[in-house]
């Protein structure tokens, strides 16, 4: 799954998002760009937490890769 952060995510924002993630054993890789962050989750049942991610705020869209 790929989460596209808003442009004007506060770092507060992100953290939270990765927090989450972390917290619910997906492995996430941040990457930080001129405009916005990205970042890539990796792990099993992605679907669980795929809703709660999508409505936090600074998320700009959660992308799903692959299917569970």
């Amino acid at each position: 799954m790929i989460v596209v952060m808003k442009h004007d995510a506060t770092e507060k924002q992100i953290e939270r998002v990765i927090d989450l993630l972390s917290s619910r054993d997906f492995d996430v890789h941040r990457s930080t760009g001129v405009e916005k962050t990205i970042l890539g989750v990796v792990g099993v049942k992605l679907s669980s937490v795929e809703d709660d991610v999508r409505q936090m705020e600074g998320v700009e869209e959660v992308i799903r890769i692959t299917k569970d």
